[in-house]
């Protein structure tokens, strides 16, 4: 159900196409919005939206905008592909009267602590945060995402080891996803992400440091870590995804039914009907 929320929304925009679906829909819904695109991360194309461009550090800035335009409601969308430079980074004044409290967050062990800290900072400053299933659960991976069930069918052993490997990394606060082929897990996710440890198996695969039939074998599977705050870092697929399942010879992908966003929705539906290759939506029990 889609939330309703009076005045308009933030939107703090990483990079990838996901932030600018968003702005798209909630164009379309008729919601006022305005992105603030971190710098070095966000798409240029942000600019054809409300929006302004926050350098690491700007928390001062960045509340001062809120408040301009009656922000209340943020939503943390996009990918970070380098963590910041904390040395480098140059606090304004909103950032130093913070320092005390962004030391705590940083302090706060994985992700999840990290993150949790980050909801914590803005609730206490009126600010509520927001996950995509409430703005637009169109995006979230559901019961009718189904390409090529078929060719799953075959792996259902290789499917449930994936499925309690991710469990297990999930648990760690490691990462979001395994891949299994022929019985054997061949990688799990780390703070590399999804593509970069495609390309790991690739790499597996050519060095015939593991054999599978290529395209009819092997597994990927992503899922939320088990205490995920579902506001933050939400598993993604989209076709850069599906170009590494093709390019590592793996014959699909299995997603947390309810658990995983998925960008460019008809792009990625391409790819799969083209390469031949399973996306699957299943409700995990384990």
């Amino acid at each position: 159900m889609v939330a309703r929320l009076d005045g308009p929304v933030g939107i703090i925009a990483g990079g990838q196409s996901l932030p600018l679906e968003i702005a798209a829909k909630l164009q379309a819904q008729g919601r006022d919005y305005v992105l603030f695109g971190l710098m070095g991360e966000a798409d240029i194309a942000i600019e054809s939206h409300p929006h302004y461009w926050l350098k690491w550090g700007e928390i001062g800035r960045m509340f001062k905008l809120f408040e301009q335009h009656s922000i209340r409601h943020l939503l943390c969308i996009g990918s970070v592909s380098k963590r910041p430079d904390y040395k480098s980074i140059r606090l304004d004044l909103g950032a130093v009267r913070a320092l005390p409290d962004i030391l705590r967050i940083m302090s706060s062990g994985g992700d999840e602590g990290v993150l949790g800290g980050v909801a914590n900072f803005m609730e206490k400053r009126g600010i509520e945060l927001l996950s995509v299933p409430q703005l637009t659960p169109e995006l979230v991976v559901g019961d009718n995402f189904s390409i090529n069930s078929s060719l799953a069918a075959p792996l259902a052993n290789d499917i449930l080891l994936a499925a309690k490997a991710a469990l297990l990394v999930g648990e760690l606060d490691a990462g979001q996803g395994a891949v299994v082929a022929d019985g054997r897990i061949l990688a799990l996710e780390g703070p590399e992400g999804t593509d970069q440890m495609l390309a790991r198996v690739a790499d597996i695969r050519e060095q015939k440091r593991a054999r599978w039939n290529f395209g009819t074998q092997g597994v990927l599977l992503k899922r939320a870590r088990p205490a995920q705050d579902l506001r933050f870092d939400m598993p993604t697929i989209g076709p850069r995804t599906l170009i590494g399942l093709e390019k590592a010879g793996l014959a699909g992908l299995i997603c947390a039914q309810g658990e995983v966003l998925c960008a460019s929705h008809e792009e990625v539906c391409n790819i799969a009907k083209r390469d031949k290759l399973f996306v699957v939506a299943r409700k995990l029990t384990l």
